[in-house]
This record gives C-alpha cells, sequence and structure tokens, in this order.
C-alpha cells in the first residue's frame, strides 16, 4: 500500500453546480469501504450539496441547499443575492465568455445563450468586493466545517485529533498551474491543513473517474452499457473516460499496462475539455423563455431572480424534465409560469402556462450534446490515428451530466457508428465516481506515468557560441567569459 502511516483520505469534489466529499481510512477497501456523506443541511439525502452560496448584510452567509431561492423563500424575503458557478472563474485562462454579459461560444439553433441582453443573474456573477477565489473560499470554509465538526468528528470521537487527513481535490483535466493552485489556495485559506499533520493534493477528475469505474468492473456495476458483448479489458487496450459535469465536459484516455498482480495505468493522449455541461441547457432554456415571452423577460423588476434564479420553482422543474428526456414518451409538458403573462397561443403559451415540446428540450440539449460527442471523437481519432483501430475499444460515461439517458444515448448511436464500434459504459454510482476514484488512486495508485500539458524550461545564461549566437547579445561575465543571457533551457518537451 502507497500509504505506509495510518490516515483518513478526504476526497472533495468541488464541482461546478454540485459538490461532494467522500473519505477512507488507509487500513480499509478504498472501493469498498469509503463513505460519501448524503447528509447536508436542508439537503434531504444526497451525495452532493448545490455549490451556492448566498452573502447577507447583516448575518453569515447561507451556503449550499440553505442557499437556493426556495429554501430562502419559506426563510425570509430578503433580497440578497444567491451565487453559483464560480468555480468556472478560478481559471484565468478561461474563455471569457462565463463571465456576465460576455457572449457564449455554444448556439442553440436561432438562440444564443450569451446575448448581452441576457438577464445579468443568468451569468456567472461575483460579489462586488470579492474575486472568484474569495467565494470559493467562503463556501469552502462551510464544506470543511461541516465536514469536521458534523462527520468526521462523530465518526471518529476519540481519535481525530492523532490521525493525518489528506485532502484530495478534484480539478478538471484542462485547469493549468494557475487555477490548479487558486483552488489549492482557497482550500487552504479555508481551513483545510490548519492542523499540522494535514496535507492537501490535487488529482484530476478523469483521472479519478479511471480509478473508479476500472474497480467498478470487477463488480460489474453497469448502470447503462451500449453492448452486452463487452469483455473485461486487458492489458495493451486503450479506453477514454467522459467526465460530464454541470460545467465542464473531461476526456482523457488510458492504456492498461498490467492487470496482475495489480492494475497499473498510463496516459495515452494529453486529457481535454471544455466549458458544455448541463448548466448551459439552463441558460438555453432562459432564452428560450425569453423569445416566448418577449421584452419584458428581459426586466428585471418583473422578472426577478426568485422566479428564474437558481433554485427557482421554475427551474426545478425543468430540472425534473431535462432528467427524464429520452425515458418517457411524453411529447409535451406544461410548465406553469411564476409571472402573469398574456396569453400567445402561437407560443404556446395558455392560461400562464408554457407549452414545451419535447422537440424544444432536444433543440436545448442537442447543441451540447453535440460538443460532447465531437469532444469524445476528437480524443478517439488521436488514439486511432497513432495506435491503430483496434487500439480504443470503451468510452466510460461518469459525472453528473453523464447520469443523462438522452447525452448517454446519443453518445452510444456515435459509437455503434464507427468502425470498429465502440462501446459505452455508464457506471452505476457516476455522480459520486469522482470522490470515490481519488481516494482508490490514494489509497491504491495504479497511473504511473502521465503525459505534459505543457513545455517545461528555466531561463539562464549559457556560455556564448558565435556560429549560433549574435553577439549583439551577448554579454561579459567574470566567471564565464561570454554569455548569452536570458536564454531558454528546456527540461521537458511535451509530446502531441
Amino acid at each position: 500500500m502507497a500509504i505506509e502511516r495510518e490516515t483518513l483520505v478526504v476526497a472533495v469534489d468541488f464541482g461546478t453546480t454540485f459538490s461532494g466529499v467522500a473519505f477512507c481510512h488507509s487500513s480499509q477497501n478504498a472501493l469498498n469501504d469509503a463513505e460519501v456523506i448524503v447528509s447536508w443541511p436542508s439537503n434531504g439525502i444526497a451525495p452532493k450539496v448545490p455549490t451556492e452560496i448566498r452573502y447577507y448584510e447583516d448575518r453569515e452567509p447561507a451556503w449550499g441547499a440553505e442557499a437556493s431561492l426556495a429554501f430562502q423563500r419559506r426563510q425570509n424575503k430578503s433580497s440578497a443575492t444567491t451565487y453559483g458557478r464560480f468555480k468556472l472563474l478560478l481559471d484565468p485562462t478561461a474563455d471569457n465568455n462565463i463571465s456576465d454579459n460576455k457572449k457564449s461560444n455554444i448556439k442553440f439553433g436561432s438562440i444564443d445563450v450569451g446575448v448581452s441582453s441576457i438577464q445579468a443573474h443568468n451569468r456567472i456573477k461575483l460579489p462586488p468586493t470579492k474575486s472568484a477565489v474569495d467565494v470559493t473560499t467562503d463556501f469552502l470554509k462551510f464544506l470543511y466545517a461541516e465536514l469536521m465538526e458534523k462527520h468526521l468528528r462523530k465518526k471518529l470521537p476519540d481519535t481525530l485529533n492523532l490521525t493525518p487527513i489528506r485532502f484530495v481535490f478534484t480539478v478538471p483535466a484542462i485547469w493549468g498551474h494557475k487555477a490548479q493552485e487558486a483552488t489549492r489556495y482557497a482550500a487552504q485559506a479555508a481551513g483545510f491543513c490548519n492542523r499540522p499533520s494535514d496535507t492537501i493534493s490535487l488529482v484530476s477528475e478523469p483521472e479519478a473517474a479511471a480509478m473508479f469505474v476500472l474497480h467498478e468492473m470487477r463488480n460489474k456495476g453497469f448502470n447503462r452499457i451500449s453492448s452486452q458483448n463487452m469483455s473485461h479489458l486487458k492489458k495493451d487496450e486503450v479506453f477514454v473516460i467522459c467526465d460530464a459535469g454541470g460545467g465542464t465536459v473531461d476526456l482523457i484516455s488510458y492504456e492498461i499496462t498490467a492487470t496482475e498482480p495489480g492494475l497499473r495505468l498510463k496516459e495515452a493522449a494529453v486529457g481535454t475539455g471544455a466549458k458544455c455541461g448541463s448548466s448551459y441547457i439552463d441558460e438555453a432554456f432562459l432564452q428560450l423563455l425569453r423569445s416566448k415571452i418577449g421584452k419584458d423577460f428581459d426586466n428585471p423588476e418583473i422578472w426577478t431572480e426568485k422566479h428564474i434564479g437558481k433554485g427557482s420553482s421554475l427551474m426545478r422543474t425543468f430540472d425534473s424534465i431535462k432528467r427524464s428526456l429520452g425515458q418517457t414518451t411524453n411529447d409535451l409538458w406544461f410548465l406553469e409560469l411564476p409571472v402573469r403573462v398574456d396569453d400567445n397561443e402561437l407560443m404556446g403559451i395558455m392560461d400562464n402556462e408554457l407549452e414545451f415540446t419535447a422537440r424544444e428540450l432536444k433543440s436545448l440539449f442537442d447543441p451540447v450534446v453535440s460538443k460532447v460527442i465531437r469532444l469524445v471523437a476528437d480524443q478517439v481519432h488521436l488514439i486511432r490515428s497513432t495506435r491503430g483501430d483496434d487500439a480504443v475499444s470503451t468510452v466510460f460515461l461518469v459525472g453528473g451530466f453523464g447520469e443523462s439517458y438522452y447525452l448517454y444515448e446519443r453518445i452510444a448511436e456515435w459509437a455503434t457508428r464507427q468502425t470498429p464500434p465502440l462501446v459505452v459504459v455508464n457506471p452505476s454510482r457516476s455522480w459520486s465516481a469522482i470522490m470515490r476514484g481519488a481516494i482508490i488512486q490514494t489509497l491504491e495508485p495504479a497511473i504511473r506515468s502521465r503525459r505534459l500539458r505543457q513545455h517545461y524550461g528555466f531561463q539562464c545564461s549559457m556560455p556564448f557560441d558565435p556560429q549560433k549566437h549574435d553577439r549583439a547579445h551577448a554579454v561579459e561575465c567574470v566567471f564565464s567569459g561570454l554569455v548569452l543571457r536570458d536564454s531558454l533551457k528546456w527540461a521537458a518537451k511535451m509530446v502531441r
């Protein structure tokens, strides 16, 4: 076992729309004994809590489910604002289309989810005096306190203070060092690693997912599978992980280098991904409402945050409809509108109800789903172009959005058309796959080789060579004679 001293491993899946925590003692079985926290304040029984925080002027913030508008309407009539999806802003290299009033790179037919007239509450906002790191820190403070006092303290009342904790945070595969360090900084500022014996490490989300699905294969823990002819993956085979979440979709491929005595993997291609998660479908839905209701929808005094914001009755109803796509024969749904709207039979509005067709719902899904399929196809093509058509056999679909039957169905349809066809597997417990897999990778590490995401080098001075260098760039060094200053020496180079 990789960890000799007994520790407690805590995996934190800090997600764009939902976050989860799992923990396991180093003496336990990483797959079977890992405990996922399913009891969060005002959240019922669920493996994840909304990644949301609500700030007030006169009291401390509410977080998680208690920050949702549905909960707040029952408690008070405060005009405080709920903030979500701020994780995406931790990446400084992210395209600016995700911030307030910027254009999106996803179009839904004639609907552009990023048009400047979109209401401000439908974009990612931050409090006026706080950065994305600040908001993340505030959210993680509550998560840490809940974890330590309400769960670990009760689980280990006598030994918690003596047990080192290894916190493992999961991050998107496409994140660079700055985004990763922003996550680490926010976690430390929130209290993680306050104790001298505790540590923090990071693992990519699809890497964690890979560890989970391979261990699940032993138990045949599949929710959906596109071919009953699937066999156990063998040495030298390559598989693709597609981690589809609320904000991002990450992909990565691994080659199995050994199965006995233990599983060993190496990256077969550099991880890829994009911001095309399920939350963009919500944005498109609001734009569809705008196209049907008209200019009144752009008036924040009429259509307020409590009507169409996160946790509102309308959005919760739409979420239920989203989940049913592909699993029901319904061709028509009716949504009760929270604001009085004049009848418009052409737009499907009668008696303050909106008629919502399956065709319209698919039109919201399809641009996002098509982008996910393109990402999968690119990853498969990258592998097959260098290793042959038989190299990739399986695509594992995990994550919250990965539980969508419609997404699974579309990817499976694409996979059957490939030569040779691919098998698409949707493991059970896929919503908690990332945190479970992070524990497995920490306690039973199998990935021994990774591909660089960028070149690495350092600035230095090197001996002047008149055959290679311009004399104008040389300077005299009292120790080395003529040298070329500000040169770059590569220590490691990325291989495509």
